[in-house]
């Protein structure tokens, strides 16, 4: 039976939200897994009694300390060894756990994945992708995200590679696409690193690594001309916020605007309310919560993190995902085609 760790201190709602997405996860499978909850005894175990978890497959262990979302990730994660954080990747490196999963700060997961878990064998930088919805069915991962943002060409080729075998693997896409995000589609644009970036793309792509199909503008993203697209991390974590405001903003317009109408007469109650259920439906899209969380790709080991706002829900899926990526192997598939 596999065991994954959930950090119960990880995220702005923990760990409320945490223990009740695990109880979630294990009652709505079945107890078809282990989970370790890990976290400070005061603020959980009494969370644990009020769900009545006995009949469930989960352990309890206590670590004392919490990294926040405001602490500095590279100094917290030194700082902090007796953190839920780090002793939940602990686990995963002595085996004694499969994977773990964590809202919590980030960028502490991303030091820490990398700090005690190391990389697969092959990997230069382990990277962090985001979904994105698209106009049609299948899905679209831009990466990297913001986990680098200082990325050299062969970087760039790598991320577009491990990013294809988790969409082959655990997203079921036969032949996902790549794309390299550019100011304009003909070969030869952009900086010179773009340049080099798209050579070795192409190199790949002749070898059968990944199917390149050249440059992509921001314009393709939302299309769907790529299942991935791949920038660096300082494009990538600024799509990725832009994106995220989408919904928030044209809900701002939106609401006033359908009580104007309301107000005037122009709309009844009845029609008012279809199209705010319409309006919602159009956004689902956006919702990251139905993934839960997203996969370092390139550490030695499981490391899900999630959206600080995690909800339950999101949680629930999160550990869903931490058990797909270890029945379908990704990491190993990922180590076989870098070594």
């Amino acid at each position: 039976m596999l065991t994954i760790v959930v950090d119960a201190m990880g995220g702005d709602n923990a760990p409320d939200c945490v223990v009740e997405g695990t109880v979630e996860a294990l009652r709505e499978s079945g107890n078809r897994f282990e989970i370790l909850l890990i976290g400070q005894d005061d603020k959980v175990i009494p969370l644990l009694k009020e769900y009545e978890s006995e009949s469930l497959n989960m352990r309890f262990m206590h670590a004392p300390e919490v990294i926040t979302m405001d602490d500095v990730p590279a100094t917290a994660v030194k700082a902090k060894q007796e953190s839920s954080l780090v002793c939940g990747l602990k686990l995963c490196k002595s085996k004694e756990a499969d994977a773990f999963v964590s809202a919590g700060n980030t960028g502490a997961m991303m030091a820490a994945s990398l700090f005690v878990l190391g990389r697969l064998p092959g990997v230069q930088r382990p990277t962090i992708y985001a979904y994105f919805p698209r106009i049609g069915e299948g899905l679209t991962n831009i990466v990297d995200v913001g986990a680098n943002v200082d990325c050299k060409p062969e970087h760039l080729v790598q991320f577009a590679e491990m990013v294809s075998i988790y969409q082959r693997y655990a997203a079921s896409i036969d032949n996902p696409t790549v794309g390299l995000l550019n100011i304009g589609e003909e070969e030869g644009k952009g900086p010179e690193n773009l340049k080099q970036a798209w050579n070795l793309l192409k190199e790949a792509a002749d070898e059968g690594k990944i199917n390149f199909i050249g440059n992509v503008e921001g314009h393709d993203i939302l299309a769907g001309k790529a299942s991935i697209v791949v920038c660096d991390g300082l494009v990538g974590n600024t799509i990725l916020k832009f994106g995220e405001s989408i919904p928030h903003f044209l809900g701002s317009l939106f609401k006033p605007a359908l009580e104007k109408m309301v107000v005037s007469g122009k709309l009844d109650q009845n029609a008012a309310a279809l199209a705010g259920q319409a309006f919602k439906q159009i956004f689902e899209p956006f919702d990251v919560e139905t993934f839960g969380g997203v996969p370092f790709l390139g550490v030695d080991g499981i490391s899900i993190v999630g959206h600080g706002r995690s909800s339950s829900r999101a949680i629930k899926n999160m550990i869903y995902m931490a058990e797909h990526m270890i029945e379908q192997r990704v990491n190993e598939r990922i180590a076989e085609m870098l070594a």
